[in-house]
């Protein structure tokens, strides 16, 4: 009894607090764009404040958008993630007019920080803006309501249910349909985009839609120059974003130790990651004691460079994260670890977009659930530290050989 009541506290405190911002957004996004630049239809928004991994799923899309785009004598600018909007401007600058790079945890909660950039996009006048994301953020897109561009497009998304989502909705000139089954990412991007399609004149003008998913000739050339000067290595990358998504430092430590073991100088050991990843690494290093040499590498390239090292590698063993990504994108054999709680729409990547071979391992228990055909989001979050050491082992003997 007093279980439920406290729950129904905290629902009531949350949709206060949800109607507190919705109030707050939406006050300072109509007075940032109290004033705008008359619409122009050759200029193109497309609003994408997702993470690296979703980004990269994105690319052949956005560049499909572009060549779409300019046959109609249109613009592209990208407003991106600030993650990842350099490796967008290096990548794919000449896909995009403009990127605008944005901090969109501060774009959520710092008022000022929202209404500068809210009423610099304003004065640009846009005529279309598209929202293209699937799990879609309230948050982020609560300004393009605000907008006098004549197209707006978003996807109806996941299919999630709020008052604050029904009022977005309505502000939309188009909200394209996606399908509730579960689909990798990718082909999600591609829905959207054949959708998108549909609204234009003549789709029959617009260029096809079947488009490869691999990493830059640049990153190609920088990794055979990388393999040209080092030893063959297998990269360990024991970063994620999320810490219930980290195979623990314990277990790369003593899989380390066993491909030493197995190996011994046949193959150099790298560990991975950015620089907030150090502490991974030193964990790990620490763990795997002195008699296993390992290098570590975390926070000693860009985005580019790390992609070129997972490249040039034999080997990358991962966990859900973008270096599996970069990884599978290059050609790279790959292992990835993961919870499974997403199956489908990240990992595993389809047969025919794989260049080499991908294994997913999961924890016993989802392993068992794939099994029986149950590929739904299980109750609770499995937990990765289960997916034994032994069994990685295997799997990297295997592809290594």
């Amino acid at each position: 009894m007093l279980s439920s009541f406290l729950t129904r506290i905290r629902l009531a405190y949350r949709a206060r607090r949800a109607e507190r911002l919705v109030v707050a957004l939406s006050t300072s996004d109509a007075k940032a764009l109290s004033t705008q630049a008359p619409p122009q239809q050759a200029r193109v928004l497309v609003v994408r404040n997702d993470s690296i991994g979703d980004y990269l799923l994105y690319r052949p899309w956005l560049r499909q958008l572009s060549l779409a785009l300019r046959a109609r004598g249109q613009q592209l600018t990208l407003l991106a993630n600030r993650v990842w909007a350099p490796l967008a401007q290096t990548w794919d600058g000449e896909w995009c007019d403009e990127i605008i790079a944005v901090d969109f945890g501060a774009f959520a909660k710092d008022l000022s920080y929202r209404s500068q950039l809210v009423q610099k996009l304003g004065e640009k006048g846009f005529g279309e803006v598209i929202y293209p994301l699937h799990v879609r953020e309230p948050t982020v897109e609560n300004f393009i309501r605000f907008l006098q561009a004549p197209v707006r497009v978003a996807s109806e998304g996941a299919h999630q249910v709020s008052d604050w989502l029904s009022l977005l909705n309505a502000s939309y000139s188009h909200l394209l349909p996606s399908t509730r089954d579960v689909l990798f990412e990718y082909d999600r991007n591609r829905e959207f985009f054949e959708n998108w399609q549909q609204l234009a004149a003549d789709p029959s003008a617009l260029p096809t839609t079947e488009v490869p998913l691999t990493l830059p000739l640049s990153v190609h050339e920088a990794a055979r120059q990388v393999g040209a000067t080092t030893a063959p290595y297998v990269v360990l990358f024991p970063g994620a974003s999320a810490r219930q998504k980290r195979w623990p430092p314990s277990a790369f430590a003593k899989l380390a130790r066993q491909l030493h073991q197995y190996y011994g100088a046949r193959y150099r050991l790298v560990v991975a990651g950015s620089a907030a990843d150090d502490k991974l690494a030193q964990q790990l290093i620490q763990a795997a004691g002195p008699a296993v040499p390992l290098e570590n590498q975390c926070g000693k390239t860009d985005l580019p460079g790390l992609a070129a090292l997972l490249a040039a590698a034999q080997l990358v063993i991962s966990n859900d994260t973008v270096a599996a990504h970069l990884a599978v994108q290059a050609g790279t054999p790959c292992l990835v670890l993961l919870m499974g709680e997403n199956y489908g729409k990240f990992f595993p990547y389809p047969p025919a977009l794989l260049r080499a071979p991908c294994q997913c391992l999961f924890p016993p228990s989802q392993e068992a659930r794939f099994a029986r055909g149950e590929f739904s989001p299980p109750p609770r979050d499995p937990i990765i530290d289960k997916i034994p050491v032994e069994r990685v082992l295997l799997a990297a003997q295997q592809m290594l050989q």
